[in-house]
């Protein structure tokens, strides 16, 4: 064998490189298998919605680009500087968002990937999301006819709900806002003071106790801490609840929402906290983040995780392996969730498709068997808990629980699309990135179908 050492000694530099994508590349493939029209139809509604109106006045907007785009960062799971970093060089994600197809073409920067996403509401998220799933029907990839039902978490984008954390937190949001209105001037203000060292010196002391001391010394600096908080932010709070609308209205954008977590949630904040140090019990529907609302403590039995903080999320796994999502709740529990999975399935593929549903024990009614049953559709993959005397034999519950069981690792790789711990800081965007998870995933599944590497249904 010979050594060729030339290029060693030479630097790189500016050329043009002409590179050949193929019709039947599979990432091209699957581009022309998808409907851009009915998808545009889907999401031109939400575009058309702009704060003052005028969504045909100015430079316009190339939906199939910026569709293409945001199918393609989730296909991948990439980020916004990833998607327009890894679009830009290379031919058959341009392609794919349209170079060839829109007059003019050119990638949107980051930052638009950002805002195009934040316009589509949780509807148009859900429609979309269900259009894939009719396609993969069409294309004979998915098998409707049988379902199996299981819960996830999708944890908040929030830190452990502690309150010895929140009331600190709060204490310098009060004084953040507080110097601010003071710097503008606000009259209502001048008087007072928040001693915030007073009050991280309590929350140290709080913090650093042993993990053995006795209960009834926690307890009694807890109350400290609290009373010295509420006794440095009450008179704020009263003069924030107060505060105009039109002064609000002039803060920077950060202060406005800082002004609104304590003009709408301090004060009930601190009465609950006040509730639960004086009996011990968390009283119903306690706050338990300040920037978020739709948040509720969920407890599976995990031995990892005892408490998970953020949304139960029904999800529901077809033939070919596709999901089926649904979070019309908070805490979505999962014996009422049977019938909204049925509705929701007959939603999207039709009255009278669904022959067969699964669940787990957690799932176990009276009613979730029977009432199924009257629309025909069997129920035998519904496991019964061993108290329960009427149950199919074992020669048709056995292959109905393997099959059953073969929604968790499916429930795993949703889960790497995005509904892991969310990213997202407010409700909207939270419950909204449900849809969009289950999207990419089973768009991804419509792919690995089209390339052989997953059998038909």
């Amino acid at each position: 064998m010979s050594i060729n050492k030339t290029g060693l000694d030479t630097k790189a530099k500016s050329m043009d490189v002409t590179i050949s994508v193929k019709i039947d590349d599979p990432l091209i493939a699957l581009c022309n298998k998808l409907d851009w029209v009915e998808m545009g139809r889907i999401i031109e509604g939400d575009l058309k919605k702009t704060a003052k109106g005028f969504w045909n006045v100015g430079r316009p907007i190339s939906i199939r680009s910026h569709l293409g785009v945001h199918l393609l960062q989730g296909f991948n799971k990439w980020t916004d500087r990833q998607t327009e970093e890894y679009i830009l060089s290379t031919p058959k994600y341009q392609i794919f968002c349209g170079l060839g197809s829109v007059d003019g073409w050119k990638c949107p920067d980051h930052t638009k990937v950002e805002e195009f996403r934040n316009r589509l509401s949780l509807e148009v998220r859900k429609t979309l999301g269900d259009y894939f799933l009719k396609l993969a029907v069409q294309c004979g990839f998915a098998d409707p006819k049988w379902m199996d039902i299981d819960s996830t978490v999708q944890e908040a984008n929030m830190a452990y709900p502690a309150d010895s954390n929140i009331l600190k937190k709060l204490s310098l949001k009060a004084k953040k806002v507080l110097d601010y209105l003071k710097s503008r001037g606000v009259k209502q203000v001048k008087d007072i003071e928040i001693d915030i060292k007073g009050i991280c010196k309590k929350a140290q002391e709080y913090f650093f106790l042993s993990k053995n001391k006795a209960k009834e010394i926690k307890h009694k600096i807890f109350n400290e801490y609290l009373e010295k908080v509420q006794q440095e932010l009450s008179p704020l709070i009263d003069v924030i609840e107060k505060l105009p609308k039109d002064l609000k209205q002039t803060c920077k954008w950060n202060m406005e929402k800082a002004i609104d977590v304590i003009q709408q949630k301090a004060r009930q904040y601190l009465l609950d906290v006040k509730h639960f140090a004086e009996t011990h019990t968390i009283k119903p529907g306690k706050l338990l983040c300040l920037h978020l609302t739709a948040v509720a403590c969920i407890a599976k039995g995990k031995v990892d995780k005892v408490r998970e903080f953020g949304r139960l999320v029904q999800l529901g796994r077809i033939g070919g392996n596709f999901m089926v999502p649904l979070s019309n709740e908070v805490k979505m529990e999962d014996k009422q969730s049977i019938a909204p999975m049925v509705a929701n399935h007959a939603q999207i593929f039709g009255q009278g498709c669904l022959k067969e549903i699964g669940a787990d024990k957690g799932y176990y009614t009276h009613e979730n068997t029977k009432n199924p049953a009257t629309m025909g559709i069997n129920t035998d993959g519904l496991q019964r808990p061993s108290s329960i005397k009427s149950k199919p034999s074992e020669d048709v519950a056995q292959p109905l629980r393997d099959r059953r069981a073969g929604i968790e690792p499916l429930i795993g790789h949703v889960k790497s699309f995005g509904l892991r711990k969310s990213k997202m800081k407010s409700d909207a965007s939270t419950h909204a990135s449900v849809y969009t998870s289950v999207m990419a995933f089973n768009m991804r599944q419509i792919y690995r179908h089209m390339t052989g590497q997953m059998k038909k249904a």
